[in-house]
């Protein structure tokens, strides 16, 4: 770019005499040393820029505007074309009271679309290490061509199917909730009947306890593998994503906020790529997939959390009827959601739920693994709105048989 045209817009209210034409406001200009109009030109330290003044009364005279147009047309002269912008700034918020509005801003625009691929760069690299440990955890359907409608429409409202899988259509800070966001795998009434049955505290599992302690994605998988905390990462990123909506939204950003830009996408990258390198010594059992599934769904579609949520309470009451049931075979360490259809049905067979709990179970079981592991699976918002009324009979007559065994002790 070989000319620069900025132009601020500056309002002062006053009914006296202050400011009240182009000439005084030029007067006003250069009260500072080394500035000085001369005509169609404002000097700075010897260089010659290009200036033009527009004025105007609003008001009935009780406020002026002036519309400040400056031109530099040597590259060579925009490191001192900047220091008389600041200086004409400082200018204008002195007499006014304010800064004046910014209308136009060719530096911040450079600026700006320098930053803009450093951005795209930074947020690519966190959907491919986001993608290659789904792709090496989770399994292939991340490699699927269509993505479910409403998971794009809860993202973007976007109408034609991207070429791959959702992450691209997901924003700059939600790509930042899978692995920052902090969730608990501990199943909280295992815990709780754990606690009333100890005598001491020597019979209780630290491994257990911790299960309690909400972590991230990043400190479960990424921090033993990366010197790196889960809060550095994650605060870089906010603030990375509210310099990003300054560019993005086309807002002018300044010289400092670019330098910033620079400076963190730089940090975040040596992090990230260090965690993509070390994917092959992540540990992930198959529990932790299922959780990880689970996770990444609940983030990207608050309806999907919400189906996973009480999918999950129902399993735990499923469970527990179970084992209140068939004491002598209890389940102790069931592999999340693999051995629940056996068990509805022997509930079933055996005449402690109705016959019809199977195949309502069997449809939102299924509709859970769609959402949790079938990126291409097509299914309507009324499906899970569907799904969520048959979970919640099935609680509450799974909860009524308990209610029932409790009452003939």
């Amino acid at each position: 770019m070989n000319s620069y045209r900025v132009e601020y817009l500056s309002v002062l209210s006053s009914q006296d005499d202050f400011c009240k034409s182009t000439e005084s406001f030029n007067y006003l200009v250069q009260s500072y040393d080394h500035i000085e109009v001369i005509g169609t030109q404002i000097k700075f330290k010897d260089q010659s820029f290009g200036y033009e003044v527009q004025f105007g009364e609003i008001n009935q005279g009780n406020q002026r505007f002036f519309h400040l147009k400056l031109c530099c047309d040597n590259s060579q002269a925009l490191d001192n074309f900047k220091v008389l912008l600041k200086s004409i700034r400082t200018i204008l918020a002195k007499a006014s009271g304010k800064p004046p509005e910014v209308l136009w801003d060719d530096i911040s625009t450079q600026l700006s679309c320098e930053a803009y691929p450093v951005l795209h760069e930074i947020e690519n690299i966190l959907r491919k290490l986001i993608t290659k440990f789904m792709l090496t955890t989770v399994g292939a359907a991340w490699t699927k061509d269509t993505v479910p409608k409403e998971v794009l429409d809860s993202l973007k409202d976007k109408k034609n199917i991207p070429s791959q899988n959702y992450l691209h259509e997901t924003d700059f800070i939600q790509l930042s909730n899978f692995l920052f966001e902090e969730y608990s795998t501990a199943n909280s009434k295992k815990l709780v009947d754990k606690l009333r049955s100890v005598n001491s505290v020597s019979e209780l599992s630290i491994d257990e306890l911790k299960e309690m302690v909400p972590q991230s994605n990043w400190e479960r998988y990424f921090s033993p593998v990366v010197d790196c905390t889960s809060e550095y990462l994650e605060n870089r990123w906010k603030r990375l994503y509210e310099l990003r909506c300054v560019v993005a939204h086309n807002r002018f950003i300044s010289r400092d906020e670019f330098d910033e830009i620079i400076k963190i996408s730089t940090d975040i990258k040596e992090k990230l790529i260090n965690a993509i390198d070390n994917l092959d010594k992540v540990h992930v059992s198959e529990e932790q997939k299922e959780e990880v599934a689970e996770n990444i769904a609940s983030n990207f579609n608050e309806m999907y959390g919400e189906f996973i949520v009480a999918f999950n309470a129902l399993q735990e009451v499923i469970l527990y009827l179970y084992n209140s049931t068939y004491k002598d075979e209890p389940i102790n360490n069931p592999q999340r959601v693999q051995f629940s259809k056996a068990v509805v049905r022997r509930l079933c067979h055996d005449g402690f739920l109705s016959k019809t709990a199977y195949p309502y179970y069997r449809e939102v079981n299924h509709l859970r693994n769609m959402i949790v592991h079938q990126i291409d699976a097509q299914f309507s918002e009324g499906d899970v709105v569907d799904g969520l009324k048959i979970m919640s009979i099935l609680k509450k007559d799974v909860l009524k048989v308990l209610q029932e065994l409790n009452s003939e002790k």
